[in-house]
C-alpha cells in the first residue's frame, strides 16, 4: 500500500472558536477527530505556524492551523545494539536505513531524537536539547552523532567542516566506467517543485570525491567521501555522472529495498573535539548486492 501525504489547512471560525483542537480540525478539515488527535500527538499539527501536541488546546478565531499527515508509513523502532559510543552528552548511533534523523514537518515522535530520549529515560527539558550534529537522509544508514549539550553542541557545528572526515559507501548501477573520480558540479540552492535538488553553473560550490572499491556485474561498490556538505550532494553527483545510487528513486536509481548508502567512517580532530576520535561502522545484513 503506498504512502499518502497530506498537507492541510484552515482558519478557525466562529462556528470552531473554543473547540478543543482534535474536535475543531475534524470540523474543519476532512479529517475524523481520532485521526485529529493521532496526527497531535506524532507532532504534525500546527497552530499559527508553531507545533502544537495539546489535543485540549482552544484555538481562538481567526488563529491558523495546520495539519500534515503520512498515512500508512512504516517507522524502524531505535534498539540499544545501534549505540556504537557515548559520553555524558554524546551518542554515537548506527543508523538504520529508514529511520528519520531529525524531526518531519508530519511527525516529532517516532524520530531518532524522540527515541533515543526516551530510551536515555530523559526529562523533557533534557530532551529538548538533544539534536542530531550532523544530518544523514532518512534513506541512509550509518555513524551519526548526537549531542545533548548546548556548548558542545556549538562548539562541534562550529568546526565541524574543518575537523572532521566522513567515508560513505554506496553501490552504484549500472558501474562507472571510472576508477577515480573527483566530482566539481555545482548544486542548486533551492529544491525544485517536487524537491529534488539539480547540478547547475549558478548553484553552490560542491566537491565530492569517489573510488571504485569492487564490480560486481552492472553494479559497482564505491566509497564516497564528501568534502563539501550540500544536501543530497553524494546522490546528486553520481547521478549527474550517470551512475546514480541503487534504490534512489529520486535521482534515477533503480527500484530496491533500500537506498544503498551508508556512512561507513567518521573521523572527528579537534578543536571539535579535546581528543581525535575515529570510527568504522560496517553495513547491516540488508547490504547484499
Amino acid at each position: 500500500m503506498s504512502s499518502l501525504f497530506q498537507d492541510l489547512r484552515a482558519i478557525v471560525d466562529v462556528g470552531t472558536a473554543g473547540q478543543r483542537l482534535d474536535q475543531g480540525l475534524s470540523l474543519l478539515l476532512p479529517v475524523s477527530r481520532r485521526r485529529a488527535r493521532r496526527a497531535i500527538d506524532e507532532g504534525g499539527v500546527y497552530v499559527n505556524g508553531k507545533r502544537c501536541r495539546t489535543a485540549g488546546r482552544t484555538p481562538k478565531l481567526h488563529e491558523k492551523l495546520r495539519l500534515v499527515m503520512l498515512e500508512n508509513e512504516t517507522l524502524i523502532p531505535f534498539h540499544e545494539r545501534q549505540f556504537i559510543w557515548q559520553t555524558s552528552s554524546l551518542y554515537l548511533i548506527n543508523k538504520l536505513s529508514g529511520q528519520y534523523a531529525q524531526e518531519a514537518l508530519h511527525r516529532s515522535r517516532g524520530t531518532l531524537p524522540d527515541e533515543l530520549a526516551r530510551h536515555l529515560n530523559m526529562t523533557p527539558r533534557q530532551a529538548q536539547h538533544l539534536r542530531p550534529v550532523h544530518r544523514l537522509d532518512r534513506g541512509t544508514s550509518g555513524l551519526m552523532l548526537f549531542c545533548s549539550d548546548p556548548s558542545l553542541m556549538q562548539q562541534l557545528q562550529q568546526h565541524w567542516h574543518a575537523s572532521t572526515e566522513k567515508e560513505y559507501l554506496a553501490v552504484v548501477e549500472p558501474a562507472p566506467e571510472w576508477e577515480h573520480q573527483r566530482i566539481l558540479l555545482a548544486i542548486d540552492k533551492q529544491r525544485t517543485e517536487k524537491g529534488y535538488y539539480r547540478v547547475s553553473e549558478h548553484g553552490r560550490p560542491c566537491d565530492s570525491e569517489a573510488r571504485v572499491i569492487e564490480r560486481s556485474g552492472n553494479r559497482a561498490l564505491v566509497s564516497l567521501l564528501a568534502h563539501t556538505g550540500r544536501t543530497h550532494q553524494l546522490r546528486i553527483h553520481l547521478s549527474s555522472l550517470g551512475c546514480p545510487i541503487l534504490g534512489d528513486g529520486r535521482y534515477g536509481g533503480k527500484s530496491y529495498s533500500r537506498l544503498m548508502l551508508h556512512a561507513f567512517r567518521l573521523h572527528i580532530s579537534p578543536p571539535a573535539l579535546p581528543e581525535p576520535q575515529a570510527w568504522l561502522c560496517p553495513p547491516e545484513e540488508d547490504w547484499i548486492w
